[in-house]
């Protein structure tokens, strides 16, 4: 009877769960990630156009930036860097072709196209956030090759950073700190 209960705390012993999770400090795989990668969140202000920024155009079913959008890419980029103040949102569209999904997709990944090609050029990425109107908002709503292309695009909106609330209220300063 001994023996069987020793093999049974063995077993139960030997098979507790392990925590899959270290708890001291962060895992040796994980990256460090910068505060200048992450992503701008776009809620609060709205954003807006401005002429000074061009809207770049791809080809159907691409994401690649066309050679001829170089020029406005590096225009666009060197706006904003001469701009801190500034936050852009980067707004991928597509013609009508291709279902709503594989569009919100395609939209997406143009967005997060020109955000890689901004930020390689020297904007900072906190301060670029992306989003995908899909086929929703058409520059153009006829039914030519012409339209389609207007509306394979990416808009790049802006606003005026928000500035941190600050903290309201008054330090309660101590005897020795009130003291001459």
């Amino acid at each position: 009877m001994k023996k069987w209960i020793g093999i049974f705390l063995v077993l139960l012993i030997g098979c507790a769960k392990k925590s899959l999770v270290k708890k001291d400090g962060p895992a040796p795989d994980a990256e460090t990630v910068k505060q200048e990668d992450i992503e701008l969140p776009l809620r609060g202000k709205e954003f807006s156009p401005l002429k000074e920024l061009g809207i770049v155009y791809f080809d159907l079913d691409a994401a690649d930036l066309k050679p001829e959008m170089i020029a406005v890419t590096q225009k666009n980029a060197e706006f904003l860097k001469t701009h801190p103040e500034l936050e852009a949102r980067l707004d991928g569209h597509c013609d009508e072709r291709g279902t709503t999904e594989y569009n919100l997709a395609l939209g997406q990944r143009r967005a997060g196209a020109i955000r890689a090609y901004y930020k390689g050029l020297g904007v900072a990425g906190n301060r670029m956030g992306t989003q995908s109107w899909g086929e929703e908002k058409p520059a153009c709503a006829e039914l030519t090759e012409e339209c389609y292309d207007q509306n394979r695009r990416v808009e790049t909106w802006v606003r005026t950073k928000e500035k941190p609330v600050k903290d309201k209220k008054k330090k309660v300063k101590t005897k020795k700190e009130a003291a001459p």
